[in-house]
């Protein structure tokens, strides 16, 4: 059982950000239908694949995404396909979609629209520039969030050219507070009636992201707005705030007042041009010539493991955190101690590893995890729920999307 038993979700999406905002739903027990194109989601075809074998029942990505929930086949430009999809909203709570906002304006599947029909339902609309403005109906992805927002130009070394976040964040993010947002009109609904409509930018939540370099440029202009390379652009306090390569790797050191200084360079054994007057101005150090001091410290890193460095850290009271690789985390400890990795079960692959949700909370669904579905898996038995067997749809409908009665 779950937080959120008896509630009742449709996503009509593509790839990441609706998914995700609903596999954040039901994690807390949500019972999500994810309505699917007869082709499938987009991410059955994105992978990996076992083997690197392409196979729309194995996708990593899909198996992650929609762990838990029920797919329909469903082409709402198709008469069949329409009616399922009024259908399976005029019973639900909330409607995620990411849909592009023309396509949802031709089928009157906009927020607007659907708030009309259905005052009390919970439209939830993810984008990267939003459904207003002079960019609402450009097509855009992950990359274009980064761009606008400003995010890409500030990351990277300060001679290359900018970089992006990996793994289609921006996506995710979006996703994360869709899912947040949604909760909170449901609140709202229990206490006032009446659904709303959510519409999330992800450009909007990169811009907030990097609201400190705003901040920068706003008081002081361009000429204090640039990339930094190993440090985070505007650390600008106190010395040190950077990535710097070890033995066997790199550590983070942050350290933001002088007594953490104090206790690094006591580790270091307290080299003697530590006491000259030039590396006495922590604030200087850390806005002026970081680079500097970084080539002093370097040597005695490199001297040393991560762990080696953590342990120091650790007996002197001074802050460095060992950089992992992905191989690293997933074996870690710490996330094994709290359950991040959870093993979700499929019929030809036996199980997969996957994470789980960014937080521990006793509303959680407490069953294990289930299967991600195969495609339109559960269209037969939505369509007799729907009451559309008897109107005489599911047959046609199993035809027009190319599914078979089993």
């Amino acid at each position: 059982m779950g937080t959120l038993d008896g509630l009742r979700v449709v996503e009509w999406g593509d790839l990441i950000s609706a998914a995700y905002c609903t596999r954040l739903l039901a994690e807390f027990g949500a019972a999500v239908d994810k309505v699917e194109p007869p082709e499938g989601d987009a991410a059955r075809r994105h992978g990996p694949f076992p083997g690197d074998r392409a196979d729309p029942e194995c996708s990593g990505l899909y198996l992650y995404l929609n762990s838990g929930k029920r797919s329909v086949v469903a082409d709402p430009a198709q008469p069949a396909g329409r009616a399922v999809l009024d259908a399976l909203i005029a019973r639900a709570d909330v409607f995620v979609t990411n849909q592009p906002l023309a396509r949802k304006r031709a089928l009157g599947l906009d927020a607007a629209t659907l708030r009309q029909r259905h005052p009390g339902l919970v439209v939830v609309s993810l984008s990267v520039f939003g459904e207003t403005g002079p960019r609402a109906l450009e097509p855009a992805q992950a990359i274009d969030a980064y761009a606008a927002s400003g995010t890409a130009w500030v990351i990277g070394e300060p001679d290359r050219a900018p970089l992006i976040l990996p793994l289609l964040q921006a996506d995710y993010q979006a996703g994360a507070h869709g899912a947040a947002a949604a909760l909170l009109a449901l609140i709202a609904r229990r206490r006032q009636g009446g659904g709303e409509a959510i519409d999330i930018a992800s450009a909007d939540i990169f811009a907030a992201a990097a609201g400190s370099n705003g901040m920068v440029y706003l008081h002081y202009g361009l000429e204090r707005w640039a990339r930094a390379g190993r440090r985070a652009y505007a650390s600008g306090g106190p010395y040190p705030y950077v990535i710097l390569p070890c033995k066997d790797g790199a550590v983070c050191l942050i350290g933001r007042a002088r007594q953490e200084w104090a206790r690094l360079v006591k580790a270091m054994g307290t080299p003697p041009w530590t006491a000259q007057p030039r590396y006495q101005d922590l604030h200087a150090m850390g806005r002026d010539y970081p680079e500097e001091v970084d080539a002093l410290i370097t040597p005695w890193l490199m001297q040393h493991t991560r762990a080696e460095l953590l342990a120091l850290g650790e007996a002197h009271g001074f802050p460095v955190s060992p950089l992992r690789d992905i191989g690293e985390v997933v074996a870690s400890p710490q996330f094994a101690h709290r359950g991040f990795f959870r093993r979700i079960p499929h019929a030809t692959l036996g199980g997969l590893t996957v994470p789980g949700v960014p937080w521990q909370s006793p509303g959680q669904d407490a069953r294990p995890p289930a299967p991600a579905p195969r495609l339109g898996q559960h269209t037969g038995a939505v369509l007799a729920e729907l009451g559309l067997a008897e109107l005489g749809l599911a047959e046609s409908w199993l035809a027009e999307s190319g599914l078979a009665r089993a």
